[in-house]
């Protein structure tokens, strides 16, 4: 002990209070990442994992409760070409956009979703029928149709869209989607 510095010996409390501190990081950690693994981290919606696990859901409780579920696969038009124009950043931005517009026209029950590159998915639990997916595909176009500004750029992006109706178009997961993208291709093939 000649001249050797002495180390300070942490109280119970500090460690008590330094070992909390430490737990709470490793929540906020967790939870960060378990958001990143169901959510897009570009808009911030769910991703086709947390839209599937809604789906199969929402279609339980359909068959429980004799609703219906709806299902719109949207396909921007003509995106490709705003990426090769403006550049990603401005394709990036455009993708907020629309994703924040889908949001903004689907109640708190609906989800809308990224499915992929420009491709959204809105799923709607309990609905009537095929007049409330009508209502809210028509939204969506008015909302859609409203331009986008990026700069002293006007950018305006309409979509196809697809619907589908749990058990009329497919009893599971994969054949609701795959009837959704038929119907949109359907209607982007009329796209000029």
């Amino acid at each position: 002990m000649n001249g050797a510095p002495r180390q300070r010996i942490e109280t119970l409390a500090e460690s008590n209070v330094r070992l909390q501190q430490r737990v709470a990081e490793l929540e906020r950690e967790v939870a960060q990442t378990r958001h990143l693994a169901y959510h897009d981290s570009l808009t911030g919606l769910p991703n086709r994992a947390l839209l599937r696990d809604r789906l199969r859901q929402a279609m339980l409780q359909a068959t429980r409760q004799h609703k219906a579920v709806g299902l719109l696969l949207l396909d921007l038009d003509h995106f490709k070409s705003v990426n090769d124009e403006l550049g990603h950043d401005a394709g990036d931005l455009i993708l907020q956009g629309v994703a924040a517009r889908l949001s903004s026209c689907i109640r708190g029950c609906d989800t809308a979703s990224r499915y992929g590159g420009d491709e959204f998915v809105i799923l709607l639990p309990e609905i009537r029928g095929s007049e409330d997916i009508n209502a809210v595909t028509q939204k969506i176009r008015a909302r859609l149709a409203v331009p986008h500004w990026l700069g002293d750029r006007i950018v305006v992006i309409g979509a196809s869209i697809g619907t589908a109706l749990f058990k009329e178009d497919g009893a599971n997961c994969g054949d609701l989607i795959r009837a959704a993208d038929a119907a949109m291709y359907r209607e982007k093939a009329e796209v000029p």
